[in-house]
């Protein structure tokens, strides 16, 4: 794709991003980590305490577009990956193509839509690092470090939003994020490369939330302890502890059949359960549950979103205080040290300059009074 292409992705991710959404730039469709193909931008809305929404959209801005073709595609594409929505952007304004969008569902912006975008003031003046930008100060991280340990870990997180989207990904985020953030509490401070690490902790945070967002939809209404007890053990073990139970099952048959096999699975077993009771999820669990009983946790996301591609990198005090209690939650979890991690980048006087909500251009509001408020 042209760098044409590359701004008119970026002006559409900014456009969602301003329209309240939580927005991904370019998600990789794999099958056995083969890649199949990818998804311009993959969407997130949340409307209502168990009511989530994914769209993916298609982007050609070309002036011969094929925007019938791109249509059909990414309505297939969204039925393999699941998600509940589609959508194009494209150069062609045929009116024809416009109706047959609709009637199938599908989300319709053509040229003049995109047009009227391009020159709307207000997404013109949002001041983030692009894609392009992000990626290459993660290159210039593996660089340093040599090897291409942090892309390949910014990739897999993207990648699972498409085909693993819930604890799946979670645990890919959350695994990423105490990598990331260890990495930046053992960085030289207010580095590039710490910078770097900041905005990839940041970034992975924000996956992780929106993550734990969704997967804690089925479980809105029940009591909080019952949530809290779902969402620890889905910390723990997965997307799907009967699927474990089941494979424990079918280990244990096996061993049967072997001498001394039965000693040997009580031995895995112990094991296996023992270091899974280990892991720390109940204070996470109980954070995850707490702000997803509102939408707390998807203007987390979002900010923490935004943090990460702000040119003006805030750090740790400078973020509001949910968005630090998650973090901080985050690096309970992950064995990371709070105070190490809120010195790896200095307070900044433009966010302190900014008034209380500080992360650039932000306009949330928490909708639960924080204990620590």
């Amino acid at each position: 794709m042209t760098s044409k292409g590359f701004k008119t992705e970026e002006l559409m991710r900014n456009y969602f991003l301003k329209a309240g959404f939580f927005v991904v730039r370019g998600i990789n469709v794999q099958v056995k980590e083969l890649d199949l193909t990818d998804a311009d931008l993959w969407i997130y809305e949340r409307s209502a305490t168990f009511a989530r929404r994914r769209t993916i959209i298609d982007i050609k801005d070309k002036k011969r577009p094929q925007a019938a073709e791109r249509m059909f595609f990414v309505k297939g594409l969204s039925e393999v990956l699941g998600v509940e929505g589609a959508g194009i952007v494209t150069t062609d304004n045929n009116p024809v193509l416009r109706d047959l969008a609709r009637r199938n569902k599908i989300l319709w912006i053509d040229g003049n839509d995109v047009q009227r975008i391009k020159t709307n003031k207000f997404i013109e003046s949002i001041d983030r690092l692009s894609e392009e930008e992000f990626l290459q100060s993660v290159d210039e991280l593996d660089q340093v470090r040599g090897g291409k340990a942090y892309r390949h870990g910014f990739e897999k997180m993207k990648t699972a939003l498409g085909d693993r989207f819930g604890i799946s990904s979670a645990n890919i985020a959350l695994d990423n994020f105490g990598q990331f953030a260890r990495s930046a509490t053992k960085t030289h401070p207010n580095t590039e490369s710490a910078k770097s690490l900041i905005r990839l902790s940041y970034y992975t945070a924000s996956i992780a939330a929106i993550s734990l967002d969704f997967s804690s939809a089925d479980t809105a209404l029940r009591p909080s302890d019952e949530r809290l007890k779902h969402m620890s053990s889905a910390i723990r073990y997965g997307d799907d502890q009967t699927e474990i139970n089941n494979k424990m099952m079918w280990l244990e048959l096996a061993l049967n059949s072997v001498e001394n096999g039965s000693s040997v699975f009580n031995q895995v077993n112990r094991k296996f359960r023992s270091e899974a009771e280990s892991i720390p999820a109940e204070d996470l669990a109980q954070i995850v549950v707490k702000y997803s009983s509102s939408d707390t946790l998807f203007e987390v996301a979002r900010t923490l979103e935004q943090a990460a591609f702000d040119r003006h990198l805030a750090s740790f005090d400078d973020l509001p205080i949910p968005v630090k209690s998650f973090l901080g939650a985050l690096l309970d979890f992950s064995g990371c040290s709070r105070e190490v991690f809120s010195k790896v980048i200095s307070p900044s006087e433009y966010f302190t300059n900014s008034g209380d909500n500080r992360v650039g251009e932000k306009q949330m509001q928490f909708k639960i009074e924080d204990e620590e408020k």
